[in-house]
């Protein structure tokens, strides 16, 4: 992981996310860049005109400005090219643009809010958060505004026993244990599920063959209403942070470990969520 990519609509939903972003950054002491991607492929001007080039070069302009100002405001830090690193983009779909810029910058994360301020064009093409979740090949940490910006301390990773899991697992440990925090891996099963508990103490042999941080407990729990049942624990342990892996491509998993369960707890947890890719290799950031 070369450094952190934290994307923003200048919304006051993106600045806890904004916050965590610079303080994981400093204690990774890695860059942060902060992006914000714009569209002026709306108006009716032709893109090979002078007076498009003329105001997509007054939009970066503008833009640059308006992310220095926000980076003031929210940080009391001025964006330099070397640790907050401001970045403006042009792209009609936000999520894809900022899908090209962290593959660009060699981000090891996307940090943004889970909402932006764009209600109508999210009714109409879906929200930037969710199209992340669907395309991002690398960790995505959304924040709700109501994050009380502070350290987390407890995680909650949601598994289905996959191998992918344990590699996730060992990515997460490598930044949490700069927090001290504790991960807590938390397993439903159900009546459908064969040998949920066998199934527990395998996980738990082979993550600890792979990952050496120590403050990791185990719950399983069974029940029919998965979804209710990790709420529910989530509230027991105050947990700071969901994490759960995007299982791209699969219809049904273990019940509701379905790559749905991912954007549902975005629109539904008022907690950080924590999307990561399915590998079944450990992240090159991480290694």
């Amino acid at each position: 992981m070369k450094s952190l990519l934290y994307a923003t609509d200048y919304s006051e939903n993106s600045i806890p996310a904004f916050k965590f972003a610079w303080k994981l950054s400093q204690k990774m002491n890695l860059p942060l860049y902060v992006l914000h991607v714009f569209d002026i492929t709306a108006t009716f001007i032709s893109t090979v005109s002078i007076a498009y080039v003329r105001m997509e070069e007054a939009s970066f302009k503008k833009h640059a400005e308006l992310l220095r100002e926000f980076c003031l405001e929210h940080l009391g830090v001025e964006p330099d090219k070397r640790k907050l690193i401001p970045v403006v983009a042009e792209g009609s779909i936000p999520a894809n643009t900022i899908l090209e810029k962290a593959e660009s910058l060699e981000a090891g994360m996307i940090v943004a809010g889970k909402t932006g301020s764009t209600l109508v064009k999210d009714l109409l093409i879906g929200s930037t958060a969710t199209g992340l979740i669907e395309k991002s090949a690398l960790p995505l940490m959304l924040f709700p505004a109501s994050f009380a910006t502070g350290d987390i301390k407890t995680i909650v990773y949601a598994t289905a026993f996959e191998q992918a899991d344990i590699y996730a697992i060992r990515d997460i440990a490598h930044w949490a244990s700069l927090f001290n925090a504790t991960i807590k891996v938390f397993h439903v099963s159900t009546n459908e599920e064969y040998a949920g508990e066998d199934q527990m103490e395998w996980f738990k042999e082979m993550l600890f063959q792979k990952v050496q941080y120590t403050p990791i407990t185990f719950e399983l729990r069974f029940s029919e209403d998965i979804f209710s049942s990790l709420a529910d624990y989530l509230n027991e342990e105050k947990a700071d942070l969901l994490a759960m892996l995007e299982r791209e491509g699969q219809q049904l998993l273990t019940g509701l470990w379905h790559r749905d369960l991912v954007k549902r707890m975005k629109g539904e947890m008022n907690i950080p969520l924590l999307s990561m890719p399915k590998s079944e290799v450990p992240s090159p950031g991480f290694t």
